[in-house]
């Protein structure tokens, strides 16, 4: 071949590229517009998936359970504790310790909690600290009320409390020293804060040690009250719904069940003085009678409470809690078998007990369709 062939050759394979390329070029242009791959691109997820609702799969390889339509008898069920009240502290020593009480002991008003310069400590109730010496110049005051209200309780103050310190008090002061087992001029007549033992109430329950005999400037122990009530922790829906005088029951460690109500309902949210922690939400029950469950001791326990909103008593379409797909944000949805397709359908939800869910919304859905369940 000649070099003039060989231009005239080359020249002729770059027409017939070219005009290839348009060839190819103009059936891409045909197909898009007839496929419109714009739109398919709108209806994939980011993972790459229909965000249609309809989506073909082998639906025999699903597990699923029909929806049923009924009434969801709902209750919420609750781990809790038969516990005592927080411990407090008693306050500190201003002497030398020289007995200490045993942890678990149950102490009444009068009786010693511990010793202080071999001298018995008794124990006083009231809803303030003693802070000053009580005698007959003394102002009056409620701490003198207190101190006459405990000695009446001993049965060595014979009037009626009052705010007033007179020689009424002072003798029943003495014969309360006496008592103590002190003697010449250690019986003056004379309160000081320091000679009881203060808690807001009593009998109490000594729960743990805190001095050491020869200790001073310590408190001896803490103490709770003797009652005990059932305590459960809530989630913020749950202390939103429930209220106090809701009726309750308490199935106990032998499965026997107490019938009672909400004492209170905490809504949570307190700073608890650590690292900016909050109290969670919580539902409590007071037993008046306790020989109910004197005989537990703090112990896990079980809370049921009930549903008692109107919903409780409607009937709806009802699914396994396995059914439920939550979506973004707070929304849901089931999956639904339609044939040899499974379709996606949002709903909303109400209630939930005994692992079932009350659909309050749920567009299309009826009862025997079968969801797919995990």
């Amino acid at each position: 071949m000649t070099r003039t062939q060989a231009r005239r050759f080359g020249r002729r394979r770059k027409v017939i590229a070219a005009i290839m390329t348009i060839v190819v070029i103009a059936g891409l242009t045909v197909t898009c517009v007839a496929t419109k791959p714009w739109n398919l691109i709108g209806h994939l997820t980011a993972d790459g998936q229909s965000s249609s609702s309809s989506r073909n799969v082998d639906v025999t390889t699903l597990r699923t359970q029909p929806v049923a339509k009924g009434v969801l008898n709902a209750e919420t069920r609750l781990g809790a504790t038969l516990q005592y009240d927080k411990a407090s502290d008693f306050a500190a020593a201003s002497g030398t310790v020289t007995q200490l009480p045993v942890a678990g002991k149950q102490i009444n008003t009068g009786e010693p909690v511990y010793e202080m310069d071999g001298v018995p400590v008794p124990l006083f109730h009231g809803e303030r600290p003693f802070w000053r010496t009580l005698q007959t110049e003394a102002s009056d005051g409620p701490d003198v009320t207190q101190l006459e209200q405990n000695l009446a309780e001993l049965g060595f103050f014979s009037g009626t409390p009052d705010a007033h310190f007179d020689w009424l008090t002072r003798e029943a002061v003495r014969q309360w020293q006496r008592s103590l087992g002190l003697t010449g001029s250690a019986v003056d007549g004379v309160f000081q804060p320091s000679s009881v033992a203060v808690a807001l109430s009593a009998p109490i329950r000594i729960t743990a040690v805190k001095a050491k005999l020869g200790e001073s400037n310590v408190s001896p122990a803490s103490y709770t009250n003797v009652t005990l009530h059932v305590e459960a922790t809530l989630t913020a829906t749950q202390a939103a719904t429930f209220k106090a005088g809701d009726k309750a029951q308490v199935v106990l460690p032998d499965n026997t069940t107490i019938d009672t109500t909400l004492a209170a309902v905490d809504q949570g949210g307190q700073s608890t003085g650590a690292d900016g922690q909050t109290t969670s939400p919580s539902a409590r029950v007071d037993f008046p009678d306790q020989s109910q469950v004197a005989k537990f001791g703090p112990v896990a326990v079980n809370l049921v409470i009930p549903n008692t909103s109107a919903s409780a008593t409607t009937e709806t379409l009802i699914v396994p809690v396995t059914a439920i797909v939550a979506s973004a944000g707070t929304t849901y949805a089931v999956d639904v078998v339609r044939g040899d397709a499974l379709v996606r359908v949002p709903v909303e939800i109400g209630l939930v007990a005994n692992a079932q869910v009350q659909l309050t919304k749920a567009d299309g859905l009826k009862a025997g369709d079968k969801v797919v369940v995990s």
